[in-house]
């Protein structure tokens, strides 16, 4: 009985140190905390302004492949760009995304197509969580049970060495290539250019084409698939004009028609539309800066020029 008593007792002990140590001690201030960083920047900037505004909503594809800067020029309307990062769970961009959209705003949602079917345990498991159970553990409970356990439960020995290290560089003034001082007002990524793309030739030339999978694309609807739709209704009960979008991929050949009419099929179940640029949102591999859903700055601003063209007859509505 004692041994048993023993085992529980060190067991509690040992509960107890995990959650002090990756709850209230250790942090990832140049990944983990940047990603917060940037998406309050871009909060900021979407309460600021007036309504009607555009907001685009993706990963890191809207930080670098689009422009709310053309957009605003353009189309003159104030514009947000909330994409971050492709580990952030896309929940967390909807729902930052809800605090600043009112009727008569407008959403263009240019997802990347392996969100679609990320099943629920990465939703809950993505960047955002580890923020969250270290810096604002109040707004897990907003994922219920399963989701409180999933980001309590997600460090390791791997995890605590990334962060130590982190913390180090951070405390020496170390920066990362990209982080706030690189987002411009409306939350575009900039000065991703042709000089700094040149180190990333190789990469791009290596990568794989990323077309979407018909069969599995739409695959685990309990995850971010859930999350969007939920979003979406949420947008046609406001009096927001939801757009759906492709993400800006390598134009080896040309996205097929099928995966698109099953994205277009789950917008308007919703309510919402689906977008189509004359060019799929394809671009040659030399427009690329580091994978395959990032665009040169150049190529940004193009591609988002194309894109207030195809967007300026939705904001009538």
């Amino acid at each position: 009985m004692r041994a048993f008593l023993y085992l529980t007792a060190a067991c509690a002990l040992s509960l107890l140190l995990y959650v002090v140590l990756f709850g209230f001690l250790v942090s990832r201030p140049l990944v983990v905390d940047q990603a917060q960083q940037m998406l309050e920047k871009k909060l900021a900037y979407g309460l600021s302004t007036g309504h009607p505004k555009i907001v685009l909503i993706a990963a890191s594809n809207a930080r670098f492949s689009h422009s709310c800067a053309v957009l605003e020029q353009s189309l003159h309307r104030p514009c947000v760009n909330l994409g971050v990062a492709g580990d952030v769970g896309i929940d967390w961009v909807l729902d930052t995304a809800r605090k600043i959209l009112a009727r008569g705003d407008l959403a263009y949602m240019p997802i990347e197509f392996d969100i679609y079917s990320r099943p629920r345990t990465q939703l809950f498991t993505g960047m955002d969580a580890a923020y969250r159970f270290r810096h604002d553990k109040g707004s897990l409970a907003e994922r219920g049970p399963e989701g409180v356990a999933r980001a309590a439960f997600m460090f390791s020995l791997p995890t605590l060495a990334q962060s130590l290290g982190e913390m180090a560089l951070a405390a020496a003034g170390v920066h990362r290539r990209f982080g706030l001082d690189t987002l411009d007002s409306q939350g575009d990524e900039t000065g991703h250019d042709d000089t700094k793309a040149v180190s990333y030739l190789a990469v791009i030339r290596k990568a794989p084409e990323n077309m979407p999978d018909n069969d599995g694309l739409l695959a685990n609807p309990d995850g971010s698939q859930a999350a969007i739709a939920a979003f979406l209704d949420w947008c046609r009960a406001h009096g927001v004009t939801a757009v759906g979008g492709l993400p800006t991929v390598f134009n080896d050949r040309p996205i097929p028609d099928a995966p698109i009419a099953k994205l277009r099929a789950f917008y308007r179940a919703h309510g919402a539309g689906f977008l189509v640029l004359p060019n799929r949102s394809q671009y040659p591999r030399a427009a690329f800066y580091d994978t395959n859903y990032h665009l040169r700055e150049s190529w940004q601003h193009r591609h988002s020029a194309l894109l207030a063209a195809e967007l300026r007859p939705l904001l009538s509505r």
